[in-house]
């Protein structure tokens, strides 16, 4: 695991056990830092495209191909 998502899933760990919640600590905490790396990516591949544009599809990243250009 890399470091800063531990340091993110621990930190919300104790966040978490703090508020005494009935949960699975380490699932919520997983789950939640899973969500955020996926929308830092999605977002990180959408200012590829606008950034790339044209050429972003000529290389196989548009909207119908399998992977995007980032």
């Amino acid at each position: 695991m890399e470091p800063t998502r531990t340091v993110k899933i621990n930190d919300l760990r104790t966040r978490i056990a703090r508020a005494d919640y009935d949960v699975d600590v380490d699932a919520v905490a997983e789950a939640f830092v899973a969500r955020m790396l996926a929308v830092h990516r999605a977002l990180r591949r959408a200012d590829v495209r606008e950034l790339l544009g044209d050429l972003c599809d000529e290389l196989g990243g548009g909207a119908a191909a399998q992977k995007p250009c980032s």
